[in-house]
Formats: C-alpha cells, sequence, structure tokens
C-alpha cells in the first residue's frame, strides 16, 4: 500500500498553475491562428535573424505537446523513480525547477509567435536572457538534490555512489551559476560577450561535472 500511495502524487496548486502557465501560448497560437503566415520562423540565427522554417499547423502540435507533456512528465516521472523518496529531500528545489521551466518554454513559445505576427522581439536578447537566469538558479540550488535517476547530474559515476554525487553536485553549482552569468552577458553585452563563447560555458558547464564525477569516484574507489 505504501508504495502505491507514493507512485500516485497528489495533485496541488502548483500543478494548476503550470498547466495555466503552459496552454496560455497554446491559446493565443489559436487566437492569431489566421493572421500566422503559413510558413513560420521557428530558429533563429545568433544575431536573431530567421534561418529555420515550419508550417503554422505543424507549430500548433509541437507547442502543444511540448507546452503540456513537459509539465505532465516531471510531474509523474519521480514516481516512476527508484529512488523516488530522495525527492521529498529537495521537492522545494525540483517544484521550482519545473516552473522555471515551464515558464522559460512558454516565453519562448510566445516570443517565436510574436515575431511572426510582426513584432519587433529581440529574440537574441530574451532566449539567452531567460537561459542564463535558468542556469543561475537551477546553480543555486544544485547542492540540494538527492541521488535520483531523472533529475540532476545522472552519470554512472554519481549513481552508483552517493557520495560522489554530493561532491559532483556542490562542485556544479558554482559552475552552473558562473555559466549562467556568462550567457547573460551573451544578452546584455553582446559586444563584450559572444554567442559562441557563451554556448561553449553553458557546454563546460555540464561536461565538467561530469568529468569532475568520474575522476571523484576513481579518487574514492582506489
Amino acid at each position: 500500500m505504501t508504495n502505491a500511495i507514493r507512485k500516485t502524487p497528489r495533485w496541488t496548486w502548483k500543478d494548476t498553475l503550470l498547466l495555466l502557465i503552459a496552454a496560455a501560448p497554446i491559446l493565443y497560437a489559436l487566437g492569431v491562428y489566421d493572421r500566422l503566415p503559413e510558413q513560420m520562423a521557428v530558429h533563429f540565427g545568433t544575431g536573431g535573424e530567421a534561418n529555420g522554417y515550419q508550417s503554422k499547423g505543424a507549430f500548433l502540435i509541437l507547442i502543444s505537446v511540448l507546452s503540456l507533456g513537459l509539465p505532465l512528465l516531471m510531474k509523474w516521472s519521480p514516481s516512476l523513480d527508484p529512488k523516488r523518496t530522495n525527492y521529498e529531500k529537495f521537492q522545494g528545489f525540483y517544484d521550482l525547477f519545473r516552473i522555471l521551466i515551464t515558464v522559460l518554454l512558454s516565453g519562448v513559445f510566445f516570443i517565436t509567435l510574436l515575431t511572426n505576427l510582426g513584432y519587433d522581439v529581440p529574440v537574441n536578447f530574451w532566449v539567452p536572457l531567460g537561459v542564463g537566469a535558468l542556469w543561475m538558479v537551477v546553480g543555486n540550488y544544485m547542492g540540494r538534490a538527492r541521488p535520483n535517476y531523472t533529475f540532476g547530474i545522472r552519470t554512472p559515476w554519481t549513481l552508483a555512489d552517493e557520495e560522489v554525487w554530493r561532491r559532483t553536485h556542490r562542485m556544479a553549482g558554482p559552475v552552473w551559476m558562473l555559466a549562467g552569468v556568462v550567457f547573460i552577458g551573451v544578452s546584455l553585452f553582446p559586444a563584450v560577450v559572444p554567442v559562441w563563447f557563451g554556448l561553449v560555458v553553458i557546454l563546460l558547464s555540464v561536461l565538467v561535472p561530469t568529468l569532475y564525477s568520474f575522476l571523484k569516484y576513481r579518487e574514492l574507489k582506489n
């Protein structure tokens, strides 16, 4: 009975809020559907210029699946995690992440819709700003995450040893915060911090903790 209860997460006001945030760009897209071009710009270069297109019908399906699917997936996936009881130890952080990623995704969809409606929305300003802010917040709370199979820096070495998991996430926190600051710099000071440099730093914020977890695992096992 205990396991059954754990596998059925309780629906809360936060989940309702997330669905409302996720549904907002879908409802807006339906409202302006006739005004959208048949081929919508959905991908933009480093200078904010459109370089990828998709039919508006396909785009509506895409935002519907991603906007509604992601909050629901993040709601239910912990209940399937073999280490699901660990989520109780960082539930606040996990809920915050769910809200932030949903807001970011909805914001990107709104920006895409407004751009295709002819509004002058600086894509190369708002998107890096949002991603950088997300990285900073996650980095600030990274050390609170506990071992699990669906969230965090999940390498073979962090999952094999709780001490490696703890040390890796404590090390990764400042790294992610620094990467977030750099990526915000891409948005605020594009002449000083080029996009390619910000992308390299974001990539390193993932690769460095991965390598660290491997080295720390070898150190602790020898």
